[in-house]
């Protein structure tokens, strides 16, 4: 997904659980004239593929998709959330391969642990949340009465034709297509939660982090020996808007110039 041309080395942004890459279009615009951005969207999103569970798998077909797009280049890669796990996957692959990482930046962006799945309708209510730019445990009421409401042992399509009813999101956004996202929502949520972060890059790499989002779970010092970290306003969610948006399309900037 091209987000924005330009003759500059380009900067690659990799989906988080959503699966798609719009989440960067905001700042793709706040970047300078002539830099080039590209969102790296998941399979299964807005494609005939099947969704995939395996972030080492994704993370394999990225690597072999960038050098094979920018041969030979110095990487700029950044990551949101669960798409910082799978930019550090992929900086790993590259550096292992002899390519040079200019830029690794993550956008507050948990460690991966092994973990079980949560519920079924935990995992429904995150991913009504996310759809509606809040982390679960920031859950609209609308869309919290919603997964509350179904009975017992409704399941996911029964959600959607429910919430396609409440029109709490966008009208082209019928049952069938939220339950087309929600396979790759879900399935890229397996895969974190199978995850195990393990390794290390030697890549300059900063991680960006929401002030108001909880510091556990995120320290990345040991994967990345030469991380920076910064903060901006905000939650999770929050900061790809408003005078936060502005403010981290600053450090990216410095970040790519000084790379």
């Amino acid at each position: 997904m091209q987000l924005r041309d330009g003759g500059r080395p380009a900067l690659f942004c990799v989906h988080p659980v959503s699966g798609s890459a719009y989440a960067y279009s905001g700042l793709a615009r706040l970047l300078p004239p002539g830099q080039p951005v590209y969102g790296i969207e998941a399979p299964g999103f807005d494609n005939d593929r099947a969704p995939v569970a395996s972030l080492p798998r994704l993370a394999d077909e990225y690597t072999a998709m960038l050098r094979a797009s920018a041969p030979g280049a110095a990487y700029r890669l950044l990551g949101w959330s669960l798409g910082g796990a799978i930019a550090f996957e992929v900086a790993k692959r590259l550096r292992a391969a002899g390519e040079e990482i200019a830029v690794l930046i993550l956008v507050d962006a948990p460690v991966p642990h092994v973990r079980p799945l949560p519920p079924e309708r935990d995992i429904m209510l995150g991913f009504v949340s996310d759809m509606m730019g809040a982390s679960q445990q920031e859950a609209p009421p609308a869309a919290r009465a919603l997964i509350d409401g179904l009975p017992a042992e409704a399941g996911p399509a029964a959600a959607f034709h429910r919430i396609a009813a409440a029109a709490i999101l966008p009208d082209e956004l019928d049952a069938q297509a939220l339950a087309g996202q929600y396979a790759v929502f879900r399935a890229l949520l397996d895969g974190f939660n199978s995850l195990e972060a393990t390794g290390t890059c030697d890549a300059d790499a900063l991680h960006i982090r929401a002030e108001m989002s909880p510091r556990s779970g995120m320290d990345w010092s040991g994967a990345l020996p030469r991380l920076r970290e910064m903060t901006v306003p905000g939650t999770h969610h929050s900061i790809w808007g408003g005078p936060s948006l502005a403010t981290m399309s600053e450090m990216v900037q410095a970040t790519l110039a000084a790379g």
